[in-house]
């Protein structure tokens, strides 16, 4: 099974360099995003694979700006609590 640092390592290796990857990654979210977005409306199963792979693009973003799994699970709890608070409010954007 790969982890995280071996993506990390494997994509800056093959991009050129950790700014580079980035730059490949956040196209890559971009393209997962407009997917996700497509199957889900025709209730297409597969929308839940994508959804894993954006999940890795972003623990890869983190990872290669030093943010370990402990301080994306706080960022996670800090979000939710911002999310809740707004449907609570009734705004119609987290």
């Amino acid at each position: 099974m790969a982890t995280i640092e071996e993506i990390v390592k494997s994509s800056n290796k093959k991009e050129g360099g950790s700014e580079e990857a980035n730059t490949y990654t956040l196209k890559s979210m971009k393209r997962h995003s407009e997917e996700i977005a497509e199957l889900f409306g025709k209730q297409d199963e597969h929308w839940k694979a994508e959804c894993a792979d954006m999940m890795i693009h972003c623990l890869v973003l983190f990872k290669r700006e030093g943010i370990d799994e402990i301080k994306v699970l706080e960022l996670l709890e800090k979000r939710k609590e911002r999310f809740m608070k707004k449907i609570k409010a009734g705004s119609a954007t987290a």
